[in-house]
């Protein structure tokens, strides 16, 4: 499969109200790319796109993208929280926040701290965010 079709693919099972299910043939056709780490961006686009969807706790596109934790992934991560918090991602952003270890610690509290405070957050991605400890 190609860049695109794997994408195209990933977007395609993203079905709203739904579980996220992805077929075999895809999650291989990923981790037997030549360079995976492609597709992280991609993956939190779609994840951030489909707020509806049930991703999985964590569910095999968290466990993908997760792969690259301290190798690009964070940055990407804080970017598509900033650009398009939903409940999934800022999930996803705690796991990182509770690692106190890791570098971007405080930086992942600084970008929550901003959410909290923008007025256009939905009340979905507040209660999200009030679910968790980020201190």
């Amino acid at each position: 499969m190609t860049k695109e079709q794997i994408i195209g693919a990933l977007k395609a099972a993203a079905k709203p109200h739904e579980e996220y299910y992805i077929d075999d043939e895809v999650m291989e056709a990923i981790n037997t790319y030549s360079n995976p780490y492609e597709f992280v961006a991609p993956i939190l686009e779609i994840i951030a796109d489909n707020p509806s969807v049930d991703f999985g706790m964590p569910g095999e596109l968290v466990h993908f993208v997760e792969q690259f934790y301290k190798n690009g992934y964070e940055e990407l991560l804080i970017a598509s929280v900033s650009e398009k918090p939903t409940p999934h991602n800022i999930w996803m952003l705690h796991r990182c926040y509770n690692d106190i270890n890791n570098p971007k610690h405080e930086k992942f509290a600084e970008v929550i701290k901003k959410l909290k405070n923008e007025e256009s957050v939905s009340t979905e991605v507040q209660a999200a965010i009030d679910e968790f400890d980020w201190e």
